[in-house]
């Protein structure tokens, strides 16, 4: 069944015969997300608030997304059991020092290619963001092949030094809000503090949910920072009709961050 997300940001049934659309919409729906952080310089087993305990990756190694055997298109992701929420590296460089990397495979994920259109789209946006968060270093990207969901994940990161994961973090840690965007649209945003991973730092998930009387579509990256890192993960749906969903939420996000995340992130 197609998937809507409702008005208070969690799934719930579609009208009959709705489809997910096909249009430019919920692309530009993205970048106005991925402008949140995706610095393209550009779980443990309780559940954080915003998320549920499971997701389209499993959270516990060894099942893919469609509940069989992991696949390369199908991939596990793993357990982000031990992190310590909240637990951030001292900004001065002090803690576990990583550095950023973008393998071709990366959680079972293979890079793949985006529209061209899109990827200048979220870059822009994405630097742009980037530079309000005086996050600068050696930039990272990746365009992983989500084929189970029919969406894209869009990975960018910044390798540098001196971040202070506690400021990075409350930066994009803003209240809930909504507005009307004059052509109909109903826009509300969220922030919900997210487990980060076994490498600790700061994480957190910020969603756009965007409305009218056509669709409903939610779009949410998730991101990490510690003292060396700062880097962000992004599904978008491909708007090539291979996807039955309309939208991805913190529960569907977070579990592909720290999986990609243990793939893209080793010590230095």
């Amino acid at each position: 069944m197609v998937r809507s997300i409702s008005t208070a940001g969690r799934p719930g049934p579609a009208p009959a015969g709705r489809r997910p659309p096909r249009s430019g919409r919920v692309p530009a729906a993205a970048c106005a997300l991925a402008a949140l952080f995706l610095v393209a310089a550009c779980g443990s087993s309780g559940s954080f608030p915003g998320e549920a305990s499971g997701g389209p990756a499993a959270q516990n190694g060894g099942a893919s997304q469609s509940g069989g055997a992991a696949a390369p298109d199908a991939p596990a992701t793993r357990n982000g059991a031990g992190a310590q929420n909240g637990a951030a590296p001292p900004a001065g460089g002090g803690g576990a020092a990583y550095v950023l990397s973008a393998p071709p495979v990366a959680a079972g994920y293979r890079q793949g290619q985006p529209p061209a259109d899109l990827i200048q789209k979220v870059d822009s946006d994405a630097q742009l963001y980037a530079k309000r968060l005086g996050v600068t270093g050696t930039p990272v990207h990746g365009y992983y092949d989500d084929r189970a969901q029919g969406a894209w994940i869009f990975y960018s990161g910044v390798t540098g030094s001196g971040f202070d994961p506690d400021r990075l973090h409350e930066a994009l840690n803003q209240p809930p809000a909504t507005r009307n965007d004059g052509a109909g649209d109903r826009i509300s945003t969220n922030a919900v503090d997210t487990d980060p991973g076994p490498h600790g730092g700061r994480a957190i998930c910020n969603t756009v949910l965007v409305q009218n009387a056509m669709l409903t579509t939610a779009v949410t990256t998730c991101s990490w920072f510690t003292a060396t890192t700062a880097a962000g993960v992004s599904l978008i749906i491909k708007g090539d009709g291979t996807s039955t969903k309309v939208g991805f939420t913190a529960a569907d996000v977070a579990p592909v961050m720290r999986a990609i995340r243990a793939d893209v992130e080793h010590p230095r």
